[in-house]
């Protein structure tokens, strides 16, 4: 896709021209299906990726491989600078060095001018932090991209992938612009007495994405309850239905990560100079989900600065349209499903066109009427 056509804009999540909704024998109140539609457009946009441009994309790719762990560098060819690197590694026994082809993760690459770096291997996450610093000064040398060592990352994967995830955030807060952890937790027992999570810790944007069944609460409270009150920029879906298992969660994991993006990296920033200080987000500017309304009906959604509950069981989101998606797919037994356009893995959701029209069509008959 050209720069001129960006997928996201005015710093929407993805736009769509028109929306055509074909709802057979559906009644409902004005407002209500006001609301309905409002998530409707927000979760259909995050499944509608924009088609690439006509020339297939040609990249350059990097490997750095010792005993335990493999990594794989990805660079969109001729882009200079690499400003970030997406990371996503790869969970147990999986290698998601060529997950860069989703497209989810190369329109992302493409947007901001991101390398991609995925991995294989089951060393530890302390083992394979160390390798992945040792991979990413190797790789700068062999890329002919030093700026490389400086480049901030937006990192989510599943499993061990989100554990890794969640290993950059405790270990290197000020180079992390967001990270969206799948199927994993945001590990804060990393941190032994007197030592404790940092500002910078609880100021980089992460959403943590569990299965119903994983009845993860056990390990989310301890951070939650403790951080969320001091202002941590977290929020937890667990996805109704499913357990340990990856199910299309970039629907949200993404536009997260491009949200970040667009308002942590500052404007001058130069990887070539040095290492760039990303940008905080004043926590009273976003919307906070109450995350135990995921069964109301209609996960409850308010601006921040609007928020009375408990914020110890409270999900922060960094905008409106954020919090929109997050409430289309945290809400419990939706009446309203999406059936075209598919989304899912492995090959990731539809290919349109940028600033096309887009047919979307849903299921309505779980509503009574």
């Amino acid at each position: 896709m050209s720069r001129e056509q960006p997928a996201f804009r005015s710093g929407k999540v993805y736009e769509l021209s028109r929306l055509q909704v074909d709802m057979k024998n559906l009644t409902l109140s004005p407002l209500l299906i006001s609301c309905l539609l409002l998530d409707l457009v927000s979760s259909a946009a995050a499944q509608a990726v924009p088609a690439a441009s006509a020339a297939p994309r040609q990249y350059d790719s990097y490997d750095y491989a010792e005993p335990g762990k493999e990594y794989c560098l990805v660079v969109p060819k001729g882009l200079k600078p690499v400003r970030g690197i997406l990371v996503v590694c790869n969970y147990m026994g999986g290698d998601s060095r060529g997950y860069y082809a989703q497209n989810w993760y190369s329109e992302f690459m493409d947007l901001h001018g991101f390398a991609f770096l995925g991995s294989k291997g089951n060393n530890s996450h302390a083992a394979s932090y160390q390798a992945f610093l040792r991979a990413v000064k190797q790789f700068s040398i062999d890329s002919h991209h030093p700026e490389l060592v400086n480049a901030p990352y937006a990192t989510t994967g599943f499993s061990a992938g989100g554990g890794f995830a969640s290993t950059l955030l405790t270990r290197d807060p000020d180079k992390v612009i967001a990270s969206a952890p799948v199927g994993a937790r945001i590990n804060f027992d990393v941190f032994k007495a007197p030592d404790a999570p940092t500002a910078a810790h609880l100021g980089v944007p992460a959403c943590l994405i569990t299965g119903e069944q994983e009845n993860s609460a056990k390990v989310v409270d301890p951070v939650f309850i403790a951080y969320r009150p001091q202002g941590a920029r977290y929020s937890w879906m667990a996805v109704q239905g499913i357990g340990h298992e990856m199910r299309g969660q970039e629907v949200l994991a993404m536009p997260l990560l491009d949200a970040a993006v667009r308002v942590r990296y500052p404007a001058d920033g130069d990887v070539r100079k040095g290492p760039i200080k990303l940008k905080t987000i004043d926590v009273t500017s976003g919307w906070v989900a109450e995350n135990t309304t995921w069964k109301s009906g209609l996960t409850r959604i308010v601006p921040a600065n609007q928020f009375k509950g408990d914020l110890g069981h409270s999900s922060w989101l960094q905008n409106e349209d954020l919090a929109f998606i997050y409430r289309a797919y945290s809400t419990y037994d939706k009446p309203l499903t999406i059936t075209s356009p598919p989304s899912g893995m492995p090959g990731g959701a539809q290919d349109c066109d940028a600033g096309s029209d887009l047919a979307i069509i849903v299921d309505a008959s779980q509503f009574p009427n």
